[in-house]
């Protein structure tokens, strides 16, 4: 069954305490914004390695327009916060709210990157089409249909794309939260984590690491 939630809030009515949840949201912003986890993924996706922005610094939660964080990123640290980062800075306010508000059943949430799930999926070769594209969104689609089942793939994308909340998302966002999902249900020894040699944690102690699927799971 695919709910759509209108915050993570919401979520929680039907998450049991201590589930794994993968989430396309950047879990732990370091201080100066920098992380080992998203340089390594941009080497292993490649030609896929735009899709992986750059995280803002931790200074940027804070409720300030983006001319003031993109001036004041600039006078720290010598560049600015892009628009992309800035649009993301409200859903990253949330998640980080919301897994310190419930730190003690939100312990197994971790962050993912959809397209270094799929590329792993694919033996950890990167998907070869934007997946903006018909040709990119076929491929997605045929991957995780081998994995879940196409009948199960098909199901659920109605399912959301059918519900009121998911007015406005795109059939590829859909794709991208169901390999979430499904990466999610893995076992823990079917996982990898990025950056590779150990866990990276930021000035308040947080974890700044993405989760993915072990080459050929």
């Amino acid at each position: 069954m695919a709910v759509v939630f209108a915050t993570l809030q919401h979520s929680q009515a039907y998450i049991v305490s201590g589930a794994r949840v993968c989430i396309d949201i950047p879990i732990g912003l370091s201080e100066t914004g920098l992380r080992g986890c998203d340089r390594e993924a941009r080497r292993l996706l490649g030609p896929r390695r735009s899709s992986v922005f750059a995280a803002p610094p931790y200074f940027a939660l804070e409720e300030r327009s983006y001319p003031e964080l993109n001036e004041e990123s600039k006078r720290r640290f010598g560049r600015g916060i892009s628009k992309q980062a800035f649009y993301l800075l409200p859903k990253i306010r949330e998640t980080d709210s919301h897994l310190y508000t419930h730190r003690a059943c939100c312990r197994e949430w971790r962050e993912a990157h959809p397209e270094l799930c799929f590329a792993a999926l694919q033996d950890g070769v990167p998907m070869s089409e934007n997946k903006k594209t018909q040709a990119g969104y076929l491929q997605r689609f045929e991957l995780l249909s081998a994995r879940m089942g196409k009948r199960t793939v098909i199901q659920l994308m109605s399912q959301i794309d059918a519900d009121p909340l998911s007015s406005g998302v795109s059939r590829d966002d859909i794709l991208d939260a169901m390999v979430c999902g499904y990466v999610a249900r893995l076992d823990a020894a079917m996982l990898s984590m990025l950056p590779e040699g150990g866990v990276e944690r930021n000035e308040k102690g947080d974890a700044m690491a993405i989760c993915f699927p072990s080459p050929n799971v």
